[in-house]
């Protein structure tokens, strides 16, 4: 059985609706143009991705585990669940907000250049949709390891928002 990876915890301060994941001395990927899994969104061009958000503004939790291999898959603790898969093409790939505040998390390319499996938990994104929220209603799980591109993989869809996404893009 897999052991747990270390959690590494922090409040994000996001605007729009977004959590971006980018290289560390770059601007992050443009708006997509489509989430089709509705949580998050992997750019067409250059490193980085974008998480939706519930709130419009505000503070979130986020929790980050670097794992060598795919963890467990805890599907009761969380609302919406979506594997993905990056390249980083600088070894570099952080997660902030989208005014480029950069939270106390660590490189999610943490084991350099390379290819890497994202999955991506979310709870609370239906407690303040499209609200201000100055305490965490919400809260995400994003667990990197290295492993080769795969499609993505949507593990659990549950929550009003993001099947309103889905809906709008699918």
């Amino acid at each position: 059985m897999t052991a747990t990876p270390p959690s590494y915890q922090a409040s994000v301060h996001l605007s729009y609706h977004q959590i971006q994941l980018r290289e560390l001395d770059e601007a992050g990927p443009e708006f997509p143009a489509r989430f089709d899994n509705g949580l998050i969104a992997v750019a067409e061009e250059g490193d980085g991705a974008t998480i939706l958000t519930g709130i419009a503004l505000g503070l979130v939790d986020v929790e980050v585990q670097l794992a060598d291999e795919p963890p467990v898959l805890d599907l009761d603790s969380w609302e919406e669940i979506v594997e993905v898969s990056i390249e980083s093409t600088t070894g570099s790939l952080v997660m902030c907000g989208l005014d480029g505040d950069l939270p106390s998390l660590p490189n999610l390319a943490h084991q350099g250049e390379g290819f890497y499996r994202l999955r991506v938990h979310a709870r609370g994104r239906d407690t303040k949709p499209d609200g201000v929220a100055g305490t965490p209603v919400e809260h995400y799980l994003i667990i990197s390891w290295p492993a080769e591109p795969q499609p993505d993989m949507p593990f659990k869809y549950a929550d009003v928002f993001g099947a309103g996404i889905r809906q709008r893009h699918g």
